[in-house]
């Protein structure tokens, strides 16, 4: 039988019953049950409407896809004048530099999380993603990490891409030569040499061949076959990025920025950048490029062809190893050997060497027009007084 309380304003003798439910042992009023039941259903109704919207926000497309890298690119581009800024990141980290002032460097660093350059794998491909200059506010960024990150890991790229120019110019060259039926002693391209001397090299070659040899020779400053083997060849990516980081101050120096000289070459023509510690008498200027490829270009036909770094050249007919290199750079410093030994620290202390593996996705090489690749222009147009 179910017991119910007394109403307050009846005697004791006078019982109105409300209905009741057994649980188990113990009896419960239905409007108890009923009230438990409707707020676990309003419950469970929140709770499978935000996974609804989790889902929903997670399926979103990124703005910016991977399409993107399939596309040519031609550097002069005007429609990358303006920063390049992406609505998503694919990989949510905690977030960087988001100070007003360093909106560029921020832009970058979204970009290189983007097309999968700012995580890099231990080693095998990486995309072909090209920057036009370093940001101008790089030289404002404190946390050194995120400088040198953003320094290299848009760097690499463009070392990797000049190191396959080099290496298919070297592959060509010897190809040709297989086709040229002379002794290489006597072999010379030039036209110097007495007639009973020559060899007519040109005789065997069609004349897309004459053409890359004689290019060949006017780049790299000499005819003789023995010196052309020396001088065609690559240079590590580690030699590249080490150097670049000790000229550019980590791409922040004002010879990167303005003028996108990342290895600090000189020239004494009319346009460059008066250094503004300068010695009294001097002429020279800091060359300037019209991004940072062509810089990484020059710097690379520099070592392989000047005669200041024909022990750098020798070491390499018989080692690859970066540390060793190194030693053949002593002249690209006033400070000799001083400068040597920074660069294999800088190459030490920032495991460089790892990066020697790495090849480039989708490179164009016969042309030598600039690479099948993604361009990124942050800086726009510069408004530096050369």
């Amino acid at each position: 039988m179910n017991n119910h309380p007394s109403h307050p304003d009846q005697p004791d003798n006078h019982k109105t019953e409300e209905p009741m439910m057994r649980f188990g042992n113990r009896q419960v009023h239905q409007w108890a049950v009923y009230a438990s039941l409707g707020i676990i259903t309003a419950v469970l109704f929140v709770f499978v409407s935000s996974l609804g919207i989790t889902c929903q926000v997670s399926q979103q497309p990124p703005s910016v896809t991977r399409q993107k890298i399939k596309e040519p690119a031609v550097l002069a581009l005007e429609k990358h004048k303006e920063p390049a800024v992406l609505a998503l990141e694919k990989h949510k980290e905690p977030a960087v530099l988001a100070l007003e002032k360093h909106r560029e460097t921020t832009s970058l660093i979204k970009i290189l999380k983007e097309f999968g350059l700012w995580e890099l794998p231990v080693s095998g491909e990486i995309p072909s993603v090209f920057i036009k200059s370093y940001p101008v506010d790089l030289n404002e960024v404190e946390d050194v990490a995120i400088k040198k990150r953003v320094f290299l890991h848009s760097l690499i790229p463009q070392a990797l891409f000049v190191r396959q120019e080099a290496l298919y110019r070297r592959e060509k060259f010897e190809s040709i030569l297989s086709k040229i039926d002379c002794s290489p002693e006597i072999l010379d391209f030039g036209s110097g040499l007495e007639y009973e001397n020559q060899c007519s090299w040109t005789d065997f070659l069609v004349e897309e061949d004459v053409n890359f040899i004689q290019q060949l020779c006017k780049d790299y400053r000499t005819t003789s076959v023995e010196v052309l083997f020396e001088r065609v060849d690559a240079i590590p990516v580690s030699i590249i990025l080490a150097q670049g980081a000790l000229e550019s101050s980590w791409g922040s120096s004002r010879f990167s920025r303005e003028g996108n000289s990342i290895f600090g070459m000189w020239t004494w023509k009319t346009a460059g950048i008066v250094p503004s510690q300068r010695e009294d008498g001097k002429t020279h200027k800091v060359k300037v490029y019209e991004n940072v490829l062509e810089s990484v270009r020059s710097y690379h036909l520099t070592l392989n062809r000047l005669d200041s770094y024909e022990e750098f050249r020798q070491l390499r007919l018989h080692t690859d190893n970066p540390l060793l290199l190194a030693e053949g750079l002593s002249l690209y410093s006033e400070r000799g050997q001083d400068y040597v030994e920074d660069i294999k620290n800088v190459i030490l202390s920032n495991d460089l060497q790892r990066y020697d593996s790495f090849t480039l996705t989708d490179p164009y090489l016969p042309e030598f027009t600039g690479p099948v690749s993604t361009v990124i222009n942050l800086a726009g147009q510069r408004n530096a007084s050369l």
